[in-house]
């Protein structure tokens, strides 16, 4: 049986990929979502080759099985798993939502006015605005206020843009969170509310 050090040449219906790895070539495992909202979410455990490529261990589209298939490999192959499906760690996180959204926007500005290619999110694309929302629990509805605020706070950022890059950072910013958003949803349990904020 041949083992595959890249994804370029693995064949696509080949069955049980994970048997078929030369797995020192390997750099990590991880959890890709598929799909939005409207259409469903998807989610495949996946192999990174230390050629960049990628390629997927199985097609079921759960998430538990997703993350058991890639925790499992990772244990037997001493492999890290990347997880964005999950909530961003608490070290990543910011105390203030204001000075979260402007500091990110800033850097959002920069890129748009410039030709270097998209920087790399710390976390899964749109992380900044919602994970730490979804920790605290927030509602369907709060989430759409914050949502406003952040509006609000792009006009403020954007305000000296030509029109067609700030309608481009607008749409960057909200077309992110609200996927994210619903990522969230679909692929973990949402925290209750917390105590001080139901009082």
């Amino acid at each position: 049986m041949p083992q595959y050090s890249s994804a370029k040449d693995i064949p696509d219906n080949l069955k049980n990929p994970a048997d078929s790895i030369a797995w020192g070539h390997v750099r990590g495992l991880f959890v890709q979502e598929l799909g939005d909202e409207k259409e469903g979410w998807v989610f495949w455990p996946c192999v990174h080759f230390q050629d960049d490529t990628w390629h997927p261990l199985a097609k079921d589209g759960d998430i538990t099985k997703a993350r058991q298939i890639c925790t499992r490999l990772s244990a037997i192959h001493d492999k890290p798993v990347v997880d964005w499906t999950r909530p961003a760690p608490p070290g990543l996180t910011f105390a203030s939502t204001q000075e979260l959204i402007a500091g990110y926007l800033k850097g959002t500005k920069e890129w748009l006015e410039s030709t270097l290619p998209e920087p790399a999110p710390l976390w899964g694309a749109g992380w900044e605005y919602t994970d730490h929302l979804f920790l605290d629990g927030l509602s369907h509805f709060e989430f759409d206020e914050e949502m406003r605020a952040m509006h609000k706070t792009s006009l403020e950022v954007f305000g000296s843009m030509e029109p067609s890059k700030l309608r481009a950072g607008l749409a960057i910013v909200k077309d992110q969170a609200t996927r994210r958003w619903s990522l969230l949803h679909a692929a973990n349990i949402k925290p209750d509310p917390k105590q001080e904020e139901m009082a």
